[in-house]
C-alpha cells in the first residue's frame, strides 16, 4: 500500500500562488465580460427608451417601469389617479396600472369620428369616464366594460355643449369648457348638466378648481372665479389678452408671525398680455403684477411660496409668491440658460421640460442654476402627475420616471 506523500510547507506556496493567480484572472476576465455585457445593454436601453438608464440618473429620475407600443398607433395619453391611458388610432383605450405598469384591460373608447377629449378615472365607483366631444361614455376600471348609469339606463350620455376642453372633478360633476364659451357641470353619474355659465367665445383652458373655486378663462380674455358646487359667479375680470397655460394658487401667510388668521389663497395668472399677475381668490382683489417684454406662453408653478414663470426671450423668472408693499412683484431670480417650463421637483432641484427640444433639465430652487440636463429622444407625448413622469417615445415605448430624491 503506497503512502501519501506530504510536501513540505515551504513546497505548497508555488503552488498556491499559481492557482491564486489562476483563480484571479479568471474572475478579473469574467467581470471585465460582465461589465461588458451591461455596458452593451445600458447603450441598448439608451438607444429604446425615450429616455435611457444614464441620461435619466444625471437629472435625478429613475425608470420605474416599461410599456412596448407601437408609436405610430398611438393618437392619445392620458393620466388620471393611478391609471395611465393610451388611445389608439381606432379610439380604443388601454388602461395600464401606474404602480406596475401593466395592462389592466383594452376596449372601445368611441368611433372612429369621435375625438375623445379627455379620460378620468372615478376610483371611488370604479368607473372610467371617457369624455368625447358630444358625448361621455362610462366604463368599469375593473374590466374596461360599458356600465349603465343614469336614468336613461345607457353608458354612453350626451353632451348639450360640446367639450372642447379637459375637465376637472368636483364631488359628481365634470367642469369643463364648451366650444362657444361655456363653463358647464355635467353630472356624469346621472346623465344630464347641472349648471352652466358663458365667459366668452371660446374657454381658453381646463377649468381648474382650487379648494371650492374654479377658475376659468377665454380667449378674448375674461378671467372668472365661480362657486365649484353650484357655480355662482364670484368675480370677473377682463385681461388684455387670453391665458396662458394653467393658473397656480396657494395659501400665503401675510403675518410675519404666523397668525393663522391672515392666510390668504392667492390666483397666479400668466397671459398673451405679458403679465403675470397675482389675485386674491376669494375676492379677485389684485395682489401684484409683472410686466415682461415678450407674451407668455405657459403657465406659473408655485414652489415653496415662490412662483416660477418661463418667460420666451429672458428664461426662467423665480418670484416671491406675496411680497410686501410690492405692486410690481419681487423677483428673486432669473435663469437665462433655462428654455423649459417647470413640470416637478427632485430635492432641492426643480424639474424642467423644453417642448421645442424635448430636454429636461434639472435647475437649483435657491439660484436657479443649472444641475444638469438630457436630451429626451423622439418623444411624442409627455405628462407628469404628482412625482411620476411619462414619456412616450424613443424606439416604442412608455416610461414611467420617479425622482430618486426625495423632497
Amino acid at each position: 500500500m503506497p503512502f501519501p506523500v506530504i510536501l513540505p510547507p515551504h513546497a505548497l506556496l508555488p503552488i498556491i500562488a499559481s492557482s491564486l493567480l489562476a483563480v484571479t484572472g479568471l474572475s478579473v476576465a469574467q467581470t471585465s465580460e460582465a461589465a461588458a455585457r451591461n455596458a452593451e445593454k445600458v447603450s441598448a436601453l439608451e438607444a429604446r427608451m425615450p429616455l435611457g438608464p444614464r441620461s435619466a440618473r444625471d437629472v435625478g429620475l429613475r425608470a420605474m417601469w416599461r410599456y412596448g407600443v407601437d408609436l405610430a398607433q398611438i393618437r392619445s395619453l392620458f393620466m388620471s389617479g393611478d391609471a395611465a391611458f393610451l388611445v389608439n388610432t381606432n379610439n380604443e383605450v388601454t388602461m395600464i396600472n401606474m404602480e406596475t405598469g401593466r395592462r389592466r384591460w383594452k376596449s372601445f373608447g368611441g368611433g372612429g369620428s369621435d375625438l375623445i377629449v379627455d379620460i378620468v378615472l372615478v376610483k371611488e365607483a370604479e368607473k372610467v369616464v371617457v369624455v368625447r366631444s358630444n358625448s361621455i361614455l362610462t366604463l368599469s376600471s375593473r374590466t374596461g366594460l360599458p356600465t349603465l348609469l343614469g336614468t336613461t339606463q345607457s353608458s354612453v350620455q350626451p353632451l348639450e355643449w360640446i367639450s372642447d376642453t379637459k375637465g376637472s372633478m368636483y364631488g359628481r360633476a365634470y367642469i369643463y369648457g364648451g366650444l362657444a364659451g361655456e363653463v358647464v357641470w355635467q353630472d356624469w353619474s346621472l346623465g344630464f348638466p347641472t349648471n352652466v355659465h358663458r365667459i366668452g367665445r371660446k374657454v381658453q383652458a381646463q377649468p381648474a378648481v382650487f379648494g371650492s373655486s374654479v377658475v376659468a378663462s377665454s380667449r378674448t380674455g375674461e378671467l372668472v372665479a365661480m362657486a365649484a358646487d353650484d357655480g355662482l359667479l364670484h368675480w370677473q375680470k377682463y385681461l388684455l389678452g387670453p391665458m396662458a397655460g394653467s393658473p397656480a394658487s396657494g395659501t400665503m401667510n401675510e403675518s410675519a408671525t404666523g397668525d393663522a388668521s391672515t392666510v390668504t389663497r392667492i390666483l397666479y395668472v400668466a397671459s398673451r398680455d405679458q403679465h403675470l399677475r397675482a389675485y386674491n381668490l376669494a375676492d379677485g382683489k389684485l395682489r401684484w403684477s409683472k410686466l415682461f417684454e415678450q407674451p407668455l406662453a405657459s403657465g406659473p408653478v408655485l414652489v415653496d411660496r415662490r412662483v416660477i414663470q418661463q418667460v420666451p426671450g429672458t428664461g426662467l423668472v423665480c418670484m416671491e409668491g406675496l411680497p410686501p408693499d410690492a405692486p410690481e412683484g419681487k423677483v428673486v431670480w432669473t435663469s437665462s440658460d433655462v428654455r423649459g417650463r417647470v413640470i416637478g421637483s427632485t430635492g432641492d432641484l426643480l424639474l424642467t421640460w423644453d417642448d421645442d427640444t424635448t430636454t429636461l433639465q434639472t435647475v437649483s430652487k435657491a439660484t436657479g442654476s443649472v444641475d444638469a440636463s438630457s436630451a429626451a429622444s423622439n418623444v411624442t407625448h409627455m405628462l407628469m402627475q404628482d412625482d411620476s413622469l411619462l414619456l412616450l417615445g424613443g424606439q416604442g415605448e412608455l416610461v414611467c420616471y420617479q425622482p430618486t430624491l426625495s423632497d
